[in-house]
């Protein structure tokens, strides 16, 4: 399976998932979650991420790989001047950019899932991904 076709299975298969019930997948809390119950979820993961941020110099801007529809950025976006989220999911981009939207330093972004061309180098002060990486399908 060629470069093209993996990030072709990766976006359907995401496209998917957020379409029949995104917060479940995200959060595998239960399924039909409200909107509430979906980012209060985020709360545990949220503390353990904060433990590194007293050690930044800067918290310009952060950025979160795999960011699907901004559970973890609504609530990390109060520790930087910019919070930036890629996701593989043009479906879970357009959920983030719907429940950020009173987030006015929050930028969700759909991407290649290939790389971080998107942004210039040396950009952000602080980059995390919160179980994603397992859902690639392949190694190569």
């Amino acid at each position: 399976m060629d470069e093209t076709e993996i990030l072709d299975r990766m976006r359907d298969d995401w496209n998917s998932r957020a379409a029949e019930d995104a917060n479940y997948y995200v959060a595998f809390g239960r399924r039909n979650q409200d909107e509430d119950e979906f980012f209060a979820t985020a709360a545990p993961v949220v503390r353990w991420l904060e433990r590194d941020l007293p050690r930044l110099s800067c918290r310009d801007a952060a950025l979160e790989i795999g960011c699907g529809p901004g559970r973890l950025m609504r609530p990390l976006s109060r520790h930087f001047q910019e919070i930036h989220g890629v996701d593989v999911s043009d479906t879970m981009i357009a959920l983030a950019r719907e429940r950020l939207r009173r987030t006015p330093n929050a930028f969700p972004r759909h991407s290649s899932g290939s790389d971080l061309s998107l942004f210039p180098s040396e950009k952000f002060d602080f980059v995390y991904s919160y179980a994603v990486f397992q859902h690639i399908p392949s190694r190569e």
